[in-house]
């Protein structure tokens, strides 16, 4: 029995000595062959080579099974049988390892272990009894789960202040040593494949443990803390133990790997723009405000006693704790009164840490404005030192740094979790497929078993090819006769060809059952042999179903006796009927209308909940909330009885309601029990229930979920991340923190953000998740030196770069374009719209009956003779659409008077009854006639533009609302005014002046226009006409548009005391509004009213118009003092908007945008309900606990001097509040943007934190575990709802693109690469070469200068420069400061002589490559910085700034390096993307103008406090601007909040409050969040295309190359070269285009064609390899310009030339045949004879062939002779 079991499951063999044994024989036999074949193949080599090569069949090196990897389940198809193995040795599985010493074990949960069959340890065999133990724990499930548990408790311990007593890390370390011996003893250490050492994982546990020992034993070592914090690594194990992990630590790592060339790219923008700020700021953050010291001192002092004063660190102006930063120069910050402002004084800002001193803290500077942290410090200091204008460094920076390269980041994390999802889900659907398949299988031959006749037919649903009659389904059949499955095969590798069949093979298997046959996992069955079967049995088993049903009745009963009446409630009639009624009633459209508005009317109670609520509102809004309750109870229990509880629990839906109606009643009845004010919370949840009817919420919540699932997994690995830093932090620098307690000289107790316990360690890599890394840094730097750096940044980099960013990506990835689709194509009707629906058609009706009376009393006073309808009018036209059938809705455009016309032409006679009109009136029959109601101008065009609204909206509601309202009037007047495109379109003349019904009605107006007056004016619209469409006239009035925008940027603080400036501005705004009345005059009669009035932006022009008159009459009326007034000039500031609708490149960003709005909106409103839920959470929390009691300072008093307001106010202290707090929910609102934004989250937090009771003093830290409020707020209500927008945007963008390309989606994707080469091909031309210079000397210097090596020489001397100027610092020592004006010296003069030598060389052609000019003007100013050094000094740019632009030049060798490929996508990325990052910087521009002037008009003389002083501020429009640009990156907008609602009083209400905030967040919604993001989505689109491209064909740097070969081969650039030049060209030539030699038969297969004179044309060699390149050999010939430019005759090509001489040699031999014979030569010379003529071509005669050739380019067949001699060799 035992053989028979090990015989039937031939897949599963133990591993026994016999296996090793045959292990050993395969790998010698194939140790032999290997040595037999170098021996023939070195005898093959000494063969002759006249014989033509066979290409050999090299066959492909066998690769592992990928389903049978070690740590892989085991594939459906092997799980049966595998049970008896479990835990035992098997011989390997995979036919890969069938000659390597390897063996199996399957583990209980079917997990496939591989093992190395040599000796373990030298001494333990697989057969060791020791090692079979050792391999019995290892496979055992509970083995993981026991090390994963220990990990778990360790980790818990860890996070402990106090460190754990020494002998529980004793235990700890047992256990790992115990896990890491049985993986020893099991796998072996480290020779062979498949030991312990060969996995990464191990060697943590190993450098762990090796630690552990090394610190308990060598105690001199010290506590080793730096070295024990490594155990905080072990976290990381669990990545290895928890399946779904290692795809994202998956992601991660490809991630990190592809970074390589961003980091590298960011490390050297990063180190250029260091080295800018160094040249430019260096030294200048320390120039301070000192105190005068004549005042002091008096007039006459000692430069040592002037000296002390001034380096007196109480002489300088402070402000709170930091020394306030000026500068001299224009624009800078100023000193106040009796200060001065003098340089080189103290410390830098920030403890020092500031500054652009030396390279290290410079470029510490750089990477802090690349990660925008706290960036705009950095931004004020420098401006107030250096002044306003260098605002453009910080730009740059910010723009190409900070936004260009953080997004890159963005955009590879996103494409390598993209790529591995997509692995992943094939790797799923794989096995799916696997199992589905098994389980056909074995369902088929269970049937098979059981009754043939049924097998018949479900093999027959099984197999695919149902006409084909071989169907086949596997069976065997064992020695009893009876069938059962046989997974196995004699071929080792069954387990991949799962289905392979077999013929030929039945009668030898089994002689009793023929038509059997053996296959690798099953046998085949042939159809026709199962219908005979099926006949034999068919009796019986007919009898034994009839009796099985019979039984199976039985039990069923019962049970369906208990679900009718306990779920599915199906009792008597009665019942039944009382259900229907309750159903109608509950299941209604007005009913879930109602419900919801109960949903909004009960959030909006909620909402009002606030600080100070007076008890009458108090109780209105208890009985509220009982009230609804009631009314979602009464919902959901008269749901359940219309549905039934088992349908009713089926809904996820009502699931949700009735578990929020279960809590709410719970609170209800629990209401008197302190402390569970907790239940209150879960009420918010009823605001979710809205999702069912808004779209946009469900398709989130559903984003949100989806995305959870998959973030489930990140999450874990965020919070190992965030666990091993924290743990980290704390056991490095925790003893550190404790010098802030004991040091006085940085004393003052404890910081909140410090590493002392493990809360507070969390918080802080928290808050550098979330971005903000410098301030704690400082703070760390303090008192732990230098060691933080690393730390911090490694954080920042990996934790925020990295894992954060994809989290970003995981949740664009589940907003795609099919998520929005997904819910809008829902399958259930929409309650909500079908109600409104009902509505609308109500109001429809009663229009229509008020029109028909009116009709009728009209029709009364008029008698018109009545106009026979034509028979086609009987299906009247609406709008340009067709009416429906009889009772349905007729959709109008929504004008009253298109039934009003009906007298217009064809009347409706008197005398018809109502019925005959054809009007439906209450019986109403039928539509009747209604041509009438149409004007005449019906359009096509309209009638496809509507058609699709018309049948998306209006006639979507269901059949049951149609049938209702059949006896309704179905004529419904409530479509919308159409709105032109933005799209111009040009016309030769203007529209007619007055509508066709006007000249219809009133006959009088035609005569007036066919009058010579008439024709007049008619003339005079065309010449305005022409004067619009004009060129200049565009120009002028953007002139005017520019220029009026210029004049309001001049109203600034000062123009009070400038009266001539104030005097010119009014008189020329005056001007300019006469200007733009005019235009907007000119444009009326030009297009006439109807097209100016549907083009919206006309519409901009004429409100903006609008404005300016009512401004110049209130002037005029001396009402300009007026507050309403006021507001409407500052309205003046969207003058600048108008100038969109001119501007091509800004008319498309705006279009795109206007396109996205819907979508944002949808997005904003959705994070408005997100954010309420944690609004009203913060009110419930926090309302009232914000106040505090200070002194006169505003410092706040300890809790020992005041405890409760009461004792506050009796000491005569001020009891105050937080300008930033949760007291109701607009102000909760306030407070949570400014969390989501990370801008004064801090100081919220630390009010939310120090919080008591209501009216009690604050205390310190005494409500930590309130962080936690806001770590959930962060994580929801910024991580997801505002990445939303750049989802929305990009999925936008998206969209567009499919709507945009018209060409490229008729294409395969073949076509579309090739396409797009042709397209880049195109833009290209070979370039004339530099000629060589005659004279000898400058030839070889031409030679030289030209040579790559020469440029590469270069460049190392300009990084070797580049690094020279790294050396430099402030304060040097006067030796270092010589060796480096000398070491200068040398490289001006090397970069002289490379000038020179370029000019010599090149001639006059050196001043055409713009690098050379650049470096000609670099060499002349540093040549005469070195002479006049002096003069330079108070030059604005340095020369050594220049010399620091030259490492750009580094973009030109990057082409020259291979291996920086990567690079060269990203730079070509960027280049892609510039001009559309230049539109919406222009559009961001905008904005920031527009803001700006009006930010000058509101908060002119706003105090200078918080974020304002006197260089930032909104008095002058730049000042206004530079402010702007640091806020939209949301940086500092909290303190300038702070800084304009300065003036408000706490708890009183203030008009600047509400402008202020209204201003500031409107302001960072449209440019944070929307352009912005836009400028995001715009770098991820160009990124993905790029790497695409370089991915799939080829970059326009591919083409640059060949034609920059081309001109070595082309000098004169005539476009073409000389066929027998051909092949060393394509030999010379770079990947990808490079075809190396031999390359002539390729050539051949290229068929290039051949020009006149044996020449070949450029286009079509690089269009040959182009093809060759991308494999698209058959795509069609894209004809190119330039073929058509230059006339060139192609006569033939390489394929024809070589067939032509395939023939010639043909002819040859069989003329020569022909000849011998004639001669009667002896057949015994006819070999000699043959190799004679072939050698002397004196003896062959010239054959004639004549060939007639057509080619693509020619129409016409052209003859042609071509003379082959005996010789003739073929081409190239």
């Amino acid at each position: 029995m035992d053989e028979e079991g090990v015989e039937e499951y031939r897949n599963f063999r133990p591993f026994t000595r016999d296996s090793l044994f045959n292990i050993e024989r395969r790998i010698a036999e194939e140790q032999a062959a290997k040595e037999a074949h170098k021996l023939k193949e070195a005898g093959d080599s000494d063969d002759s080579e006249d014989e033509i090569e066979e290409p050999s069949h090299h066959e492909p090196d066998p690769k592992p099974n990928s389903k049978l990897e070690a740590g892989r389940k085991l594939p459906p198809s092997l799980e049966e049988g595998s049970g008896r193995f479990v835990g035992r040795p098997i011989e390997d599985l995979d036919e890969y390892y069938h000659n390597q010493k390897t063996f199996c074990v399957i583990g209980r949960d079917k997990t496939i272990y591989r093992f190395n069959a040599t000796n373990a340890l030298f001494v333990l065999s697989p057969f060791n009894p020791i090692r079979r133990v050792a391999l019995y724990i290892l496979v055992h499930p509970l083995f993981s789960v026991v090390v994963m548990l220990t990990i778990i408790v360790n980790c818990v311990f860890m996070t402990m202040t106090e460190g754990p007593e020494e002998y529980v890390e004793q235990i700890f370390t047992g256990i790992y040593t115990f896990e890491a011996t049985t993986k020893i003893l099991a796998r072996g250490i480290i020779l062979t494949p498949f030991t312990y050492l060969r996995d990464p994982w191990n060697w943590l546990d190993f450098f762990v443990i090796s630690i552990a020992y090394l610190t308990m034993w060598i105690k001199s070592l010290g506590n080793l803390s730096a070295l024990r914090t490594f155990r905080v690594l072990r976290a990381l194990k669990t990545v290895a133990v928890i399946p779904g992990l290692k795809t994202i630590v998956g992601a991660l790592l490809e991630a990190v790997r592809r970074l390589r060339d961003v980091m590298i790219l960011t490390v050297f923008v990063l180190s250029i723009f260091a080295l800018v700020g160094m040249q430019l700021y260096s030294g200048g953050l320390r120039q301070k405000c000192v105190l005068n010291w004549t005042i002091e001192l008096g007039p006459n002092i000692s430069d040592i006693e002037w000296l002390s004063f001034v380096n007196d660190s109480n002489n300088w102006w402070k402000v709170g704790d930091d020394y306030i930063v000026c500068g001299n120069g224009s624009g800078a910050g100023g000193c106040k009164e009796n200060y001065t402002c003098l340089p080189d004084l103290g410390d830098n800002p920030n403890f020092g840490y500031t500054s652009f001193d030396n390279f290290g803290w410079a470029l510490l500077c750089a990477f802090r404005l690349m990660t925008q942290d706290y960036w705009e410090s950095l931004y004020k200091l420098v401006l107030r030192a250096e002044g306003s204008a260098h605002a453009m460094y910080f730009v740059l920076v910010i723009l190409l740094g900070s936004f260009y390269l953080v997004n890159l980041i963005l955009a590879i994390v996103a494409m390598s979790y993209d790529e591995q999802q997509k692995q992943d889900a094939a790797d799923a659907a794989d096995e799916a497929a696997e199992r589905m398949e098994e389980e056909e299988r074995r369902e088929i031959l269970s049937q098979m078993t059981k009754s043939p006749s049924d097998a018949s037919f479900k093999s027959d649903q099984y197999n695919p090819d149902k006409a084909e009659d071989k169907e086949r389904v596997s069976l065997t059949s064992d020695q009893s006769g009876g069938s059962h499955l046989h997974p196995n095969s004699k071929k080792r590798d069954s387990v991949s060809s799962l289905g392979s069949e077999c013929v030929g093979e039945k009668q030898k298997m089994s002689p009793t059952n023929t038509f059997l046959c053996p296959s690798p996992t099953a046998a085949n069955v042939d159809i026709k042999d199962v219908m005979v079967l099926k006949d034999l049995i068919d009796h019986a088993s007919g009898h034994r179903r009839s009796f099985m049903s019979v039984v199976s009745v039985q039990p069923e009963a019962v049970r369906d006796k208990l679900m009718n009446y306990l779920c599915l409630w199906n009792c008597s009639p009665n019942f039944k009927k009382l259900q229907y009624f309750v159903s109608l009633f509950i299941m209604d459209a007005f009913v879930d209308l109602f419900i919801t508005l109960c949903i909004v009317v009960n959030t909006g109670f909620m909402a009002l909940d606030h600080w100070d609520m007076n008890e009458d509102l108090k109780s209105v809004s208890e009985f509220a909330n009982t009230l609804f309750t009631g009314i979602f109870a009464a919902e959901a229990f008269l749901k359940i009885l219309a549905l039934s509880p088992i349908n009713y629990f089926k809904d996820n839906w009502n699931v949700f309601d009735s578990f929020i109606v279960f809590l709410s009643l719970m609170e209800l009845m629990l209401e008197e029990l302190p402390g569970l004010s907790v239940l209150r919370a879960f009420r918010l949840l009823r605001v979710f229930k809205l999702a069912k009817s808004w779209p946009t919420l469900n398709m989130l919540i559903a984003i949100v979920g989806r995305t959870m699932g998959a973030l489930g997994n990140l999450t874990i690995v965020l919070g190992i991340v965030v666990f091993i830093f924290a743990v980290m932090g704390q056991q490095l620098f925790r003893d550190s923190y404790q010098r802030y307690i004991n040091d006085s000289d940085i004393g003052g107790g404890m910081p909140r953000w410090n590493f002392d316990d493990f809360l507070h360690s969390f918080m802080i890599i928290f808050r550098v998740l979330c971005g903000e890394w410098i301030e704690s840094m400082w703070g760390c730097m303090r008192v732990a030196g230098y060691a933080c750096v690393p730390f911090f940044l490694l954080t920042m980099v990996i934790g925020n770069l990295v894992v954060l960013n994809l989290f970003l990506a995981l949740l664009l990835s589940s907003f795609g374009a099919e998520s929005l689709q997904r819910s809008e194509a829902d399958d259930e009707p929409n309650k909500l719209a079908e109600a409104v629906d009902r509505f609308k058609r109500f109001g429809a009706w009663v229009k229509v009956k008020i029109i028909v009376c009116l009709k009728v009393k009209l029709r009364r006073k008029t008698k018109r003779p009545v106009i026979a309808l034509s028979p086609s009018s009987s299906r009247p036209e609406l709008n340009g659409k067709e009416a429906l059938a009889d009772g349905q809705t007729v959709v109008g455009n929504g004008k009253a008077y298109e039934l009003h016309q009906t007298q217009d032409t064809e009347s409706l006679s008197p005398n018809k009854t109502d019925a005959e009109k054809g009007l439906d009136l209450p019986d109403g029959e039928k539509v009747g006639e209604t041509t009438a109601l149409l004007p005449r101008r019906c359009s096509v065009g309209s009638m496809n533009k509507d058609s699709k609204s018309m049948l998306g909206s209006e006639a979507s509601s269901s059949s049951s609302s149609l049938s209702e309202s059949e006896k309704d009037i179905k004529v419904e007047a409530d479509g919308e005014p159409e709105i032109n495109e933005v799209d111009i379109v040009y016309v030769k003349e203007p529209d007619d002046c007055l509508c066709k019904v006007c000249t219809r009605k009133f006959k009088c107006l035609a005569t007036i226009e066919e009058s010579k007056t008439g024709q007049l004016w008619w003339k005079f619209r065309c010449f305005m006409f022409r004067v619009t469409e004009h060129k200049y006239f565009e120009t002028f009035i953007i002139t005017m548009i520019l220029a009026s925008s210029s004049a309001l940027a001049l109203e600034d603080e000062y123009l009070g005391e400038r009266p001539i400036l104030k005097a010119i501005l009014m008189y020329l705004d005056k001007c300019f509004t006469a200007i733009f009345i005019l235009e907007m005059l000119v444009k009326w009669v030009a297009f006439g009213f109807k097209t100016y009035f549907t083009d919206a932006w006309c519409w901009l022009d004429f409100i903006i118009v609008s404005l300016s008159i009512v401004l110049l009459a209130a002037e005029s009326f001396n009402l300009g003092d007026l507050g309403a007034i006021k507001a409407l000039r500052t309205l003046r500031a969207l003058r600048p908007l108008r100038a969109v609708s001119r501007w091509e490149g800004m008319r498309v960003v705006v279009n795109a945008l206007i396109k996205a709005i819907p979508s944002i909106f949808n997005v904003l409103l959705v994070c408005l309900v997100f954010w309420l839920i944690f609004g009203i959470m913060g009110v419930q929390l926090f309302a009232g606990r914000f106040h505090k009691c200070v002194d006169a300072d505003g410092t706040r008093l300890n809790i020992s001097v005041v405890d409760h307001r009461n004792q506050c106010e009796t000491q005569n202290y001020t009891w105050t509040n937080s300008k930033i707090n949760f007291d109701n929910v607009m102000n909760a609102y306030l407070a949570l943007f400014q969390v989501a934004t990370y801008k004064g989250w801090t100081d919220i937090m630390n009010d939310a934190i120090d919080s008591r009771q209501p009216n009690y003093q604050p205390l310190y830290e005494d409500n930590r575990y309130m962080y936690m409020y806001f770590v959930l707020f962060i994580i929801f209500g910024s991580f997801f709802t505002l990445n939303l927008f750049i989802g929305v945007i990009i999925d936008n963008f998206n969209q567009q693109k499919k709507k945009g390309g018209s060409l490229e989606m008729f294409m395969t994707d073949d076509q579309k690469k090739y396409y797009m080469a042709m397209k880049r091909m195109q833009s290209k031309s070979p370039q004339k070469s530099i000629p060589k210079p005659k004279l000898w000397i400058a030839g070889i210097i031409f030679d030289v200068t030209t040579n790559q090596m020469f440029d590469i020489g270069i460049m190392v001397v300009i990084l070797l420069n580049m690094i020279t100027m790294m050396i430099e610092h402030e304060g040097m020592t006067h030796e270092i400061d010589e060796a480096l004006k000398y070491i200068n010296i040398v490289f001006i003069a090397i970069f002289t002589l490379e000038c020179v030598l370029k000019i010599i060389g090149l001639r006059q052609f050196y001043f055409k490559i713009p690098w050379n000019v650049f470096d000609f003007v670099v060499v002349i100013l540093s040549i005469l910085a070195l002479s006049l050094a002096g003069f330079f000094e108070n030059f604005f740019v340095s020369p050594t700034l220049l010399r620091v632009i030259r490492v750009f030049r580094v973009g030109r060798v990057l082409r020259l390096v291979k291996s920086a490929k990567g690079i060269r996508t990203l730079l070509f990325s960027l280049a892609v993307s510039l001009p559309a990052l230049f539109n919406i910087g222009l559009l961001l521009a905008l904005v920031m103008f527009i803001y700006a002037i009006m930010g000058m008009n509101f908060f002119m003389k706003a105090e200078e406090e918080y974020g304002l002083d006197d260089a930032f501020n909104f008095k002058t429009f730049f000042r206004s601007f530079i402010l702007l640009f640091q806020m939209c990156t949301s940086a500092g907008w909290d303190g300038v909040l702070n800084g304009l609602i300065a003036r408000c009083k706490p708890n009183e209400s203030c008009t600047e409050y509400t402008i202020a905030t209204m201003y500031l967040v409107t302001y960072l919604v449209i440019s944070f969040l929307v352009v912005v993001n836009m400028y995001i989505a715009v770098i991820l689109e160009n990124f993905s295309q790029a790497t695409e491209d370089v991915q799939q064909g080829l970059t326009p740097d591919d083409f640059d190359m060949y034609y920059e070969k081309w001109e070595k081969y082309d000098p004169d650039a005539t476009q073409y070269i000389p066929l027998d030049m051909l092949s060393d060209f394509v030999d010379f030539l770079e990947e990808p285009l490079q075809l190396q030699k031999p390359n002539h038969f390729m050539l051949v297969k290229l068929d290039i064609p051949i020009c006149d004179g044996d020449m070949c044309f450029c286009r079509d060699i690089l269009d040959a390899l182009t093809k060759n390149f991308l494999g698209t050999t058959e795509t069609p010939d894209m004809p190119t310009q330039q073929e058509a430019e230059t006339e060139y005759v192609v006569v033939s090509s390489t394929l024809k030339r070589q067939k032509e001489h395939y023939a010639a040699k043909i002819i040859q031999k069989a003329y020569r045949t022909f000849r011998r014979k004639k001669h009667g030569s002896e057949s015994d010379d006819e070999e000699n004879d043959i190799d004679e003529d072939c050698v002397d071509n004196g003896d062959a005669e010239t054959v004639v062939v004549e060939t007639t050739s057509s080619h693509a380019s020619d129409t016409t067949e052209q003859q042609k002779t071509v003379e082959l001699h005996a010789d003739s060799d073929i081409v190239a």
